[in-house]
């Protein structure tokens, strides 16, 4: 889970995300009930949290029953996911990955992107085709963003809009169950004190239909 600015699929970053994190536990930060709430309309299977930052939402996803596939680009926020799911008991799988690059070699019935898409590109459109493939037929994907038409920071192509997600999601097959925008609080991170309390966010809720073609060739 990322915070406003992101660019930790640009080339030539302003930071290196790395430096949004601690490594160490202590910036795990609390989940988000609005983005997880899809997920108590299924029965607990495979999930999987694309860009899952520190692991708030990957673990408190495990704490319900699912087993939980968490992916990030920073060593740092997988090493805090990893040490708070330790100290909580709980088995996640972690991956450090960039998610434009990576493919899922399973399918999961529950895929979550809080916040973490790369700028607008082919980084992008990467991202978004695997959360789509990733979904079993039934499965469910949620996805946070900031908006682009409502928040102030940011460079060109950073955030995002409604329509932009509305049209590419349902473009790769996906029904669209919910897309609305709306205030959200922010995910502070350290180097960040200066963002306010909240920004406008592009919710967007989506079901693989049963019906969708897989080949195994």
């Amino acid at each position: 889970m990322h915070g406003a600015h992101h660019t930790q699929h640009d080339p030539q970053p302003a930071f290196d995300w790395d430096d949004a994190y601690c490594g160490d536990g202590t910036d795990t930060a609390t989940p988000d009930p609005l983005l997880l709430a899809p997920a108590d309309t299924l029965t607990p299977g495979k999930a999987l949290d694309l860009g899952c930052g520190a692991g708030g939402n990957a673990l408190a996803l495990a704490e319900r029953g699912w087993r939980v596939t968490g992916v990030d680009l920073s060593p740092r926020a997988i090493a805090s996911t990893r040490i708070s799911a330790c100290a909580r008991g709980l088995e996640v799988e972690l991956l450090v990955a960039d998610t434009a690059a990576w493919q899922p070699e399973t399918t999961y019935d529950f895929v979550l992107s809080s916040y973490a898409l790369p700028p607008r590109g082919p980084a992008r459109t990467a991202t978004l085709a695997a959360a789509a493939a990733a979904l079993t037929p039934g499965g469910i994907l949620t996805l946070g963003e900031w908006d682009e038409e409502g928040c102030a920071w940011g460079e060109d192509g950073d955030l995002v809009t409604l329509d932009e997600v509305h049209a590419y999601l349902a473009g790769l097959g996906l029904d669209i169950l919910r897309a609305e925008r709306l205030r959200a609080p922010l995910h502070q991170h350290p180097g960040h004190e200066q963002q306010p309390a909240d920004g406008a966010a592009v919710i967007v809720i989506a079901r693989k239909p049963h019906d969708t073609l897989k080949t195994n060739d």
